[in-house]
C-alpha cells in the first residue's frame, strides 16, 4: 500500500455487461473521511459503479487501486466493510443473525489466531445493539423481513470496524426509525474519520451527513459536489450543478473482493 493514497481510487472505469457499456470512462477519487453518495436513477450505474469498486465485477477498461494497491495485490481486507443490497446465506442449516454479523470479523483474524476473541464477541454484540438486533441474535437470519436483514448486513460491516464502509442502498426496505439510527450510527463513525461510500435513491436523515455527492446519468458522471436539491429546493444552501463534463474525478476500485 502507498503511504498517503487514497481509500478507493478509479481512473477511466469502464464496464461492459450483456454487450452494453454500463459505465463509460469513470473517474473517481475518494479521500479518507469522506462521505460520498452515489445517486441517479434507475439504471444509471451506481449499483454497477460500487461492485466495480469492490472488484466484484471486472473492468473493460481503465483501472482500480484501493489505499493504492491493484484490488488484486491487496491484502488488507479488514480495512474495507461492504454492505450488499440483499443477504445471501448459503449451506443447508440457516445462520442465525449473531453467525451472520459474526462472520464480519473473519477477515481481522489470522492463521495464528483462526477462532473468535473476547474482542470479537464484544464487537459482534455492539454491532448487534447499534442496528437493534439483540433480542433477535439467535433467530435465523434468512427468516427476517428484508428491512430487519439489510439492518443485519449493516451491523456485520460494523462488527469488522473498517475504515471503510461501502453500502449499496443500506436504507431500502428499511423504516424510518431505522433510517433514523443508521443515521446516528453513521455520524459516530464520521466523528472517527471512518470513510463511507453509499447508494441511494434518496438520501433522507443521511443528507446532512454527506461531504460529497456524485449523480451518474447513463454511466458517466453527471453532478459532483453537493447533494442535488430537491424540485423546488434549488435556492437550498451548497446546491450547485456541474456539467457532466466539467465533474470533478476521483478514485475507488476493488476488483478482487474477498467476501468476510
Amino acid at each position: 500500500m502507498s503511504a498517503g493514497a487514497p481509500p478507493l481510487a478509479m481512473t477511466g472505469g469502464r464496464v461492459r455487461l450483456d454487450g452494453r457499456e454500463v459505465l463509460r470512462g469513470i473517474d473517481l477519487r475518494v479521500e479518507a473521511g469522506e462521505v460520498l453518495a452515489l445517486l441517479g436513477a434507475n439504471g444509471s450505474g451506481k449499483s454497477t459503479l460500487v461492485r466495480a469498486l469492490l472488484g466484484l465485477v471486472p473492468l473493460s477498461g481503465g483501472r482500480t487501486e484501493i489505499y493504492g494497491s491493484p484490488p488484486a495485490r491487496f491484502r488488507a481486507w479488514h480495512r474495507i466493510g461492504y454492505v450488499p443490497q440483499r443477504l445471501t446465506v448459503g449451506g443447508g442449516v440457516p445462520a442465525t443473525v449473531r453467525e451472520v454479523v459474526a462472520s464480519g470479523r473473519i477477515a481481522r483474524r489470522s492463521r495464528l489466531r483462526p477462532f473468535a476473541t473476547a474482542a470479537d464477541r464484544a464487537a459482534v454484540q455492539r454491532a448487534l445493539e447499534q442496528m437493534g438486533l439483540a433480542d433477535r441474535a439467535g433467530q435465523p437470519a434468512q427468516r427476517l423481513s428484508g428491512g430487519q436483514q439489510q439492518r443485519v448486513l449493516i451491523a456485520r460491516a460494523l462488527a469488522g470496524e473498517p475504515d471503510v464502509f461501502v453500502m449499496d442502498e443500506p436504507t431500502a426496505g428499511v423504516d424510518a426509525a431505522s433510517q433514523a439510527a443508521l443515521a446516528a450510527t453513521l455520524h459516530d463513525l464520521v466523528r472517527q474519520g471512518r470513510t463511507i461510500v453509499l447508494v441511494a435513491h434518496e438520501l433522507g436523515p443521511l443528507e446532512p451527513l454527506i461531504t460529497r455527492a456524485v449523480v451518474l446519468e447513463e454511466g458517466r458522471i453527471a453532478h459532483t459536489g453537493a447533494p442535488p436539491a430537491p424540485e423546488g429546493d434549488c435556492a437550498r444552501p451548497g446546491h450547485q450543478h456541474q456539467h457532466p463534463h466539467a465533474a470533478e474525478t476521483a478514485s475507488g476500485s476493488l476488483t478482487h473482493w474477498n467476501p468476510a
